[in-house]
């Protein structure tokens, strides 16, 4: 390790000598260091002279995630584009780290440790964009927590594991927080809220009976409890609540004993990158066509890549419900829809992912920290926590104390039902009702 340190020193004078615009570097460039090659790209700049700061983002580059990963990167490189680069007076760097493994082919939480410590030793980055996965993000909080300087700012797209912020069985979310300050935030709701907007709507399609999985991840976990709370708060008979594990060859026994309790549907807590198209081909197979026991879907599922073979996703996936935070793409307008067409530019021939816009607006808060900082983490994070967006990109809404988003007006508290045919389709897109979200948070904190 003092070997490495030695030649990413020497990397890092030598781009210094060599800054200046459009500069792309693996050592660093002006005052900055670039983070180890090992898990990150290339250190990016194309501002007018040399970068002062630094801010990455972490999500998982390899896996079925990697269809919508790539588009919040290049959602957030689209502002540093159109913000020439700059926060401020603050010159900005960007480096795309990788959380995942191409053996695991999603999120690795040895893979996220070994990030979080290489973030926190860069005195030269400020601020983190991620992560994707509420269990890599658990992970990572708590390192970033106690990192030098007031700790690091780590600004979650897409996290939406209830816990992480609120108050919920054992010590959480006091284990991630150390140092007794926060220093994370995200611009998705909480899964509370998508618990009960997904139960208010399977009622509406006549289900009065479900059987609930889940993956047994903190996400995947999370949110199954919370669906179970806000369903039964609506009169719906749980009929049965268990685990399954991803690395199963076949899912067909579990789907023969939910068969025994007859559910009018079945809610699945879990990720499209955990052999989603064996878990769906094997529910069909066994329970009938998805028209019949219906099956629901969080947002851990709600990707083009579920029915495509060459993700490992299937056909069968047709008339599954998804939900995600936001409306659907075509629905947003304003300022939203002015960036949502200079994306399209970027990506020809390929339809923007819902977290494209949540990844835009999560750099554009971390962004817009950095301006109001005095360039130092213990600042940034300060100011974060006094985030006011009036009508951006997902609406209107404030970062309270805990690091959720509050007082939402147009899409950031919304969310969308979709249905699948061979793509998402929108269905439906719902806010929230306050007694189901209670129910739904009481229900992961008991």
């Amino acid at each position: 390790m003092g070997l490495l340190a030695g030649v990413v020193g020497v990397l890092a004078l030598v781009a210094a000598g060599c800054g200046g615009s459009d500069s792309s570097s693996s050592g660093g460039g002006g005052n900055v260091t670039a983070l180890p090659a090992s898990s990150c790209s290339p250190l990016e700049y194309k501002g007018e002279g040399d970068p002062d700061v630094l801010i990455a983002t972490d999500f998982p580059m390899q896996g079925s995630s990697r269809t919508q990963t790539l588009q919040i990167v290049g959602a957030a490189r689209l502002l540093l584009d159109q913000q020439n680069w700059k926060a401020g007076d603050h010159n900005v760097a960007l480096q795309v780290c990788d959380d995942s493994t191409a053996q695991a082919a999603k999120w690795d939480p040895d893979k996220c440790s070994r990030n979080a410590h290489a973030y926190a030793q860069n005195e030269s980055l400020i601020g983190v964009v991620g992560t994707f996965n509420s269990g890599c993000a658990a992970i990572e909080i708590p390192v970033l927590n106690q990192a030098p300087g007031g700790g690091l700012m780590l600004l979650s797209p897409a996290n939406t594991y209830g816990c992480l912020t609120e108050p919920c069985a054992g010590n959480e979310p006091e284990k991630y927080y150390p140092s007794g300050t926060r220093n994370y935030a995200r611009v998705a709701p909480s899964d509370p809220n998508q618990g009960a907007v997904m139960a208010e709507f399977a009622k509406a399609q006549g289900v009065n009976s479900i059987y609930i999985l889940n993956d047994k991840e903190a996400y995947g976990l999370g949110v199954a409890k919370n669906f179970q709370g806000a369903a039964e708060a609506l009169g719906m008979k749980v009929t049965g609540f268990s685990a399954y594990d991803p690395k199963q060859a076949n899912f067909r026994a579990i789907f023969t004993r939910i068969k025994a309790t007859n559910p009018d549907g079945i809610f699945i807590g879990g990720l499209v990158d955990e052999n989603s198209g064996q878990l769906i081909n094997d529910k069909v197979a066994v329970l009938g066509p998805n028209t019949g026991v219906k099956l629901f879907l969080p947002d851990g599922f709600t990707a083009d890549a579920v029915f495509q073979r060459a993700e490992g996703g299937t056909p069968n996936a047709k008339d599954a419900f998804f939900s995600v935070a936001g409306v659907g793409i075509d629905k947003y307008t304003g300022e939203a829809k002015t960036f949502i067409d200079d994306f399209k530019k970027t990506i020809p021939g390929k339809s923007v992912d819902p977290y494209a816009i949540l990844g835009a607006q999560a750099a554009r808060v971390l962004l817009d920290a950095i301006a109001a900082s005095d360039g130092t983490r213990a600042s940034v994070i300060e100011e974060v926590f006094k985030t006011k967006i009036d009508n951006g990109l997902i609406g209107s809404f404030e970062i309270n104390e805990n690091g959720d988003i509050t007082g939402a007006k147009g899409a950031a508290l919304l969310f969308t039902i979709y249905k699948g045919t061979n793509k998402l389709v929108t269905f439906k897109t719902a806010a929230p009702k306050a007694n189901l979200v209670e129910a739904a948070r009481q229900a992961a904190a008991g």
